[in-house]
């Protein structure tokens, strides 16, 4: 084997594994130009109500990706809701063009809809730094040479801009019972009153009030009522309601062109799973190529239900899709921000015998350690922290120190006393939970008294965080003999998996997915066994990935979901669980092997560990070489039973004319 070296510069890293050799491009670490383009609506397609099976088709810079419209029928006025986002990075500001084409697939192959004009990229800056407005305009649909207006249009957001490889960015983010109270005018106390964040998100729970003239939706007022608040600096990304539940996420001006794939999703843990005073609301986004994901909830409340909260949680983390829905919320984001009333009470479970104290015994206890400021007393009888420490709930997420007072439950328009019918508790909460290798400081964790409209405080916490813009790989990146980076195992075993079947064993296997593979693979099943071992060169397939970029790469993992394989019903997940790639990357300095351990987890609960060792290799497509071959093998085994036929019939026809 060739010698592998990686030169001082990073410009390329040179590998040679199974008789392949070639070189992994590393693209300019300076600034990145990206296009996001938001499909938001279509309308009148050729005067048609119906645009199902209607593909978009986006194209920049030769790159293209493709929207399949499934939802058939307009409004009354023939609008269609697409609401899906994409972003470029661009490599030629001056000559670089966007344009979007649409069409159907027919039965003598694609019937053309029409197509936008082609739209300059570099109109969409100004001093090549920031961007035009992003209001969404209705853009006409021309004929293939340009010199028609056909029927419909397409509702966008465009924008470009250009950022540094990495940026430190700065996030606010609160959460707040209003308690169904018309909140005060002045929120200043609560909510940021300078430019320092590049992001806002606030939670609301019990946010149903009147609302104030001129708006008839609580909603409405309570988004207007934020913005007001927040400045003409800060825009509007997306606000999301689910019954008394309010996430509203704000982006700086300055940092508007960074956001894009915003999308949301929400669960009630209701009655019925239906009824939504109680449950969970998220919404995502990226930040350049950092994704981050914000879940507002409200738990189940009163004393004595602490087992019903942690069921709450299991059924948001399990059920709620967003982005990647063939993995739960916990493991595709870089960082996942948890906000809201989690309920979670105090409890003394250092008295032996808690039933022969009183609650207004327990209630003296608790609002002299109040008085005290004694909040690492406090803190021994949370219930959360408790939870936490037995991984029963959030386990994965971190909680910067409590140095306020319990939140709940006020006197309204009261600063500081609590209403003797229940016990003070820490309710209101921000937690956060990163991938491997991310990282986030928190800056502070506060509380504020002054708004006493409700029998909650509002609370907040700061934090900063490394925001990346990633090299894509364009088409001068992608090498003519189909180079690829590879992922070997040369070892994978998994342990204490969870148990599936009234056997007390599964039948695991594990798919590898994400957007960066070429194609998902699936290794083979191990029955009834909950510490599998895989054999590497029988049971797992070699992954191929997408990326060539070196410092993508190393910033970019491989999800991981474990299934339980039934012979009679649907495969059951076992768990999910991420691999970050950056430790294969760094192995290339040295023998190349990169010892994991994944800790695996299922509705935010553990679940068990996969862990092994893995080679990245660099050589040409396997899987493109089987597809070959697989091809190959098709056409010669037609061109066969084509030749035999020809031969059965001569001899038919030959034995016909000879008799």
């Amino acid at each position: 084997m060739e010698e592998k070296q990686e030169m001082v510069d990073r410009a390329f890293i040179e590998s040679t594994t199974s008789g392949h050799s070639g070189e992994a491009r590393v693209v300019n670490r300076g600034r990145i130009c990206r296009v996001t383009i938001n499909i938001e609506a279509l309308k009148h397609i050729k005067n048609r109500k119906s645009t199902k099976h209607v593909v978009l088709k986006i194209t920049v810079e030769g790159k293209s990706r493709k929207i399949l419209q499934t939802k058939g029928e307009g409004d009354d006025q023939g609008v269609v809701p697409i609401n899906q986002s994409f972003a470029f990075d661009i490599t030629d500001l001056k000559r670089s063009t966007l344009v979007v084409h649409l069409y159907k697939h027919g039965f003598f192959g694609k019937n053309p809809l029409g197509q936008s004009k082609q739209i300059l990229v570099s109109d969409l800056l100004k001093d090549e730094e920031g961007l035009m407005s992003r209001k969404s305009e209705w853009y006409d649909l021309y004929s293939k040479d340009k010199s028609k207006v056909l029927p419909g249009k397409i509702l966008m957001q465009i924008g470009a801009g250009v950022a540094q490889p990495e940026q430190k960015i700065h996030l606010f983010v609160g959460t707040w019972n209003v308690g169904n109270a018309q909140p005060a005018d002045n929120l200043s106390n609560w909510l940021p009153a300078s430019s320092a964040y590049d992001l806002v998100a606030i939670g609301a729970q019990e946010c149903d009030y009147t609302p104030r003239v001129p708006y008839t939706d609580c909603a409405k007022d309570w988004v207007a009522h934020l913005k007001s608040t927040l400045g003409s600096d800060y825009k509007l990304v997306h606000g999301l309601s689910r019954g008394q539940m309010r996430l509203v996420i704000f982006v700086h001006i300055n940092s508007q062109k960074a956001i894009s794939e915003v999308l949301n999703g929400s669960e009630a843990t209701g009655v019925g799973h239906v009824v939504s005073n109680k449950g969970g609301i998220c919404i995502s986004l990226k930040f350049w190529d950092t994704s981050l994901c914000f879940v507002n909830c409200h738990f189940a409340a009163h004393e004595g239900q602490c087992e019903l909260r942690n069921q709450n949680y299991r059924e948001i983390v399990g059920n709620i899709r967003v982005q990647n829905t063939n993995t739960d919320i916990l493991n595709q984001f870089h960082h996942v921000f948890w906000l809201g009333d989690l309920n979670y009470r105090l409890s003394d479970c250092t008295t032996k015998d808690k039933l022969s104290t009183s609650n207004t015994g327990r209630w003296d206890v608790i609002s002299e350690h109040i008085r005290q400021k004694e909040f690492d007393q406090l803190l021994k009888m949370d219930e959360l922290y408790q939870e936490r420490q037995a991984k029963r709930v959030l386990y994965a997420f971190m909680e910067g120190k409590l140095t306020f007072p319990p939140t709940f439950k006020m006197k309204r328009d009261s600063e500081d006393a609590y209403q003797q019918k229940r016990l003070p508790a820490w309710c209101d909460r921000v937690l956060w939970s990163s991938l491997p290798g991310c990282h986030v400081e928190q800056l502070s964790y506060t509380s504020t008294p002054s708004i006493t409209t409700s029998d909650h405080k509002p609370v907040a916490a700061t934090f900063s965080l490394t925001a990346y813009a990633l090299p894509c790989d364009s088409k001068e990146d992608l090498d003519e003999d189909n180079m690829r980076w590879h992922v070997r195992f040369t070892a994978l075993r998994g342990k204490n998996l969870r148990v599936s079947d009234f056997s007390g064993y599964s039948d695991p296997y594990v798919k590898f997915f994400g957007p960066n593979l070429f194609q998902e693979v699936k290794s083979k099943v191990k029955f009834q066994d909950l510490n599998p071992v895989w054999d590497p060169l029988k049971d797992v397939p070699v992954i191929v990935l997408n990326t060539s970029a070196i410092e993508r790469l190393e910033k970019e993992y491989i999800f991981v979901r474990i299934i339980d394989f039934d012979y009679t019903s649907r495969d059951d997940t076992l768990g999910y669980g991420v691999i970050p790639l950056r430790g294969a990357v760094s192995a290339l300095k040295g023998n190349g092997n990169y010892d994991f351990e994944v800790e695996i987890s299922y509705h935010g609960c553990p679940a068990g560990t996969l862990e092994g060792t893995m080679q990245l290799t660099w050589e040409r497509n396997i899987t493109k070489r089987r597809l070959n071959l697989s091809k190959s093998l098709i056409v010669r085994s037609r061109t066969l039973r084509h030749q035999l036929k020809r031969r059965v019939l001569s001899r038919h026809i030959f034995s016909e004319k000879m008799s």
